[in-house]
């Protein structure tokens, strides 16, 4: 597949959703119409919903040509401060201010421990989602935290689909209606010739990594409302589950011109039905994880196509 193929703007439309038809018309196929059960596809859309609302804020990140892959490790631990605030206070707000704000404050650590050491964000990462997974692991133990079931009921409904709205379409405006989006555009492209142009590339990392905060801080409540418990397994995995979201969705993950803000959303729907079609047909959670790092690593090779000169005028 040629360069002016891939950059051309009805390919980055009709991709993701070819390659999420073809997925759910195989595991169809193979699971004798199982796959396509209620209760399949109910599973299916509550965790594309959280892996989706991740994927749209971190496409922030992607966007300067940056990685973070401890996104699932900040969501458990989050979530773990929002539900222990819940079980001392009782007052479900108090959770979801506590779980955003947390998730906000953990991915600005990132970002400057990135900019002050001037680490890659990956370098970062690789630390930062031990020592969540970590912590999370031992505020939990080894018994589950509880939240009053009712309530995460009562919430599942119309608060996430609510919330979820206004946080996709605040990161579409914001993203490509203003300059803060063309910015970080401009700096994945070419960071060199941004700093030349007078564009401050460390303060846009903190935009990037505060609006990638926003939906790690909603989708721990999302998590969390889900299941009305949690364990200490909150949240792994799903950095990598983000990352192919990212790359399923049609966005590359090297940054520039092609980022977008809405690719995480179809790409979410495809990684989340190729994990349950693959845990339908019985194959091993190792293989599964295996089959998803191949799977990652085809379509890196495919976006590998980086622009090393001068932007172009879509970056504007």
């Amino acid at each position: 597949m040629n360069a002016k193929t891939k950059n051309k703007r009805i390919f980055s439309l009709l991709f993701p959703v070819v390659i999420f038809l073809l997925i759910v018309a195989a595991f169809s196929l193979m699971t004798n119409g199982r796959f396509l059960g209620n209760t399949v596809i109910t599973g299916i859309f509550n965790q594309s919903l959280i892996v989706g609302t991740i994927a749209i804020g971190v496409s922030h990140i992607y966007s300067i040509g940056e990685l973070d892959f401890s996104v699932g490790a900040a969501m458990g631990l989050a979530a773990t401060l929002g539900a222990l605030v819940y079980q001392a206070t009782g007052s479900i707000i108090l959770m979801i201010v506590v779980d955003i704000g947390c998730a906000i404050l953990l991915l600005l650590f990132n970002c400057a421990l990135s900019v002050t050491f001037k680490l890659m964000s990956a370098m970062v990462a690789v630390v930062a989602m031990s020592l969540y997974s970590a912590v999370t692991q031992g505020l939990i133990g080894s018994t589950p935290i509880k939240i009053d079931y009712a309530i995460c009921k009562t919430l599942e409904g119309g608060y996430r689909y609510v919330i979820f709205a206004a946080y996709f379409i605040l990161c579409l405006a914001l993203y490509h209606g203003t300059a803060i989006g063309r910015t970080l555009r401009f700096i994945g492209g070419n960071a060199v010739c941004a700093k030349q142009t007078g564009i401050n590339v460390a303060k846009n990392r903190y935009v990037a990594f505060l609006m990638a905060g926003i939906g790690v801080g909603i989708a721990a409540t999302f998590s969390t409302i889900r299941s009305a418990s949690l364990d200490f397994t909150v949240g792994q995995g799903l950095g990598m589950d983000v990352m192919l979201a990212t790359v399923l969705g049609g966005m590359s993950i090297f940054g520039g011109s092609r980022s977008n803000a809405y690719a995480g959303l179809i790409g979410a729907m495809t990684v989340t039905a190729l994990n349950k079609g693959l845990l339908m047909m019985s194959v091993p959670t190792t293989m599964v994880q295996g089959i998803r790092g191949l799977i990652f690593l085809i379509l890196v090779f495919v976006n590998t196509e980086r622009i090393l000169t001068l932007p172009s005028r879509q970056q504007f």
